[in-house]
């Protein structure tokens, strides 16, 4: 009797462990299609939040839309947006410490920082020492940025070597005339931004055909506006933040007293970065 009442004990136990392994096999497999279900769930809401945000931000329901706006709404609909930058020596970096210390390469990383979705924006630096808006045209230049197809071309005017090289002011303006219109041709849906370059030492000092670097400011703002162009002045924008500051320009140059040190490429990225959340 004995053995049969432990034969009928086991009995029991394994009967009870394997309804108790069916259970647990059951409540996981519930366990995991609930988890399946609130995964599917999240994803969903991500996925109208996303839709949310991205018609939040299109350009078509923001007619004011700042750049850092309009970048991440690139961002969201191609994962990646792309900007790039065409000009001479302030664009290259030219008395910078390290490119990431030019107004390029602070400009990036202030953009980066933006927004999770920024993090992947590329910036694609096309700077050329020495080189003035002919000679940007002469050496299809132009051509470089188009075969990016970015979202946002900034387009620093060169003007510095223009005045340098005593371009003339007629050549100058078609030159920019001609740069633009490139652009707007071959990258029609893309934003095109014109700055100025940086403020130097000796802006009144003539040229030798007569003219001194504020010539060509003007003369190229003439053209700006009555192109509906859109622009940043540098050298106002700089000037401005040094007189706020308590700085004097002597300080944000180099020895050549023409391109910018780290300080001053600090200030121009700031011109540029206030520009960018403008709305």
């Amino acid at each position: 009797m004995k053995k049969i009442g432990l034969f009928f004990m086991a009995g029991i136990c394994i009967v009870v462990l394997f309804l108790g392994h069916l259970h647990w096999n059951n409540m996981s497999k519930a366990a995991g299609i609930e988890g399946k279900k609130a995964a599917e769930r999240i994803k969903e809401k991500e996925k109208k939040e996303r839709q949310a945000l991205i018609h939040s931000l299109s350009p078509e329901n923001n007619k004011q839309q700042s750049l850092i706006d309009y970048l991440h709404y690139k961002s969201l609909i191609k994962d990646k947006a792309i900007i790039s930058i065409l000009g001479s020596n302030g664009t290259a970096g030219t008395g910078a410490s390290n490119s990431s210390n030019s107004w390029a390469g602070r400009l990036e990383k202030n953009l980066h920082s933006e927004s999770v979705d920024l993090a992947t924006l590329s910036l694609i630096n096309r700077g050329h020492e020495g080189y003035s808006t002919t000679d940007l045209l002469e050496g299809k230049k132009i051509d470089s940025i188009i075969k990016d197809n970015p979202d946002l071309v900034i387009f620093e005017n060169s003007l510095i070597n223009n005045h340098n090289q005593s371009i003339s002011l007629e050549q100058t303006e078609k030159d920019l005339i001609n740069i633009m219109s490139n652009f707007q041709k071959k990258l029609p849906n893309t934003k095109i931004l014109m700055i100025s370059p940086n403020p130097v030492a000796n802006s009144k000092t003539e040229n030798s055909i007569g003219f001194n670097y504020l010539d060509y400011i003007k003369v190229s703002e003439k053209i700006i506006k009555k192109n509906n162009w859109s622009y940043i002045d540098s050298v106002q924008g700089i000037q401005k933040k040094l007189k706020d500051e308590n700085i004097i320009l002597a300080d944000i140059l180099s020895e050549d007293n023409i391109h910018l040190n780290d300080q001053g490429y600090h200030i121009w990225s700031e011109v540029l970065y206030d520009y960018f959340r403008m709305e």
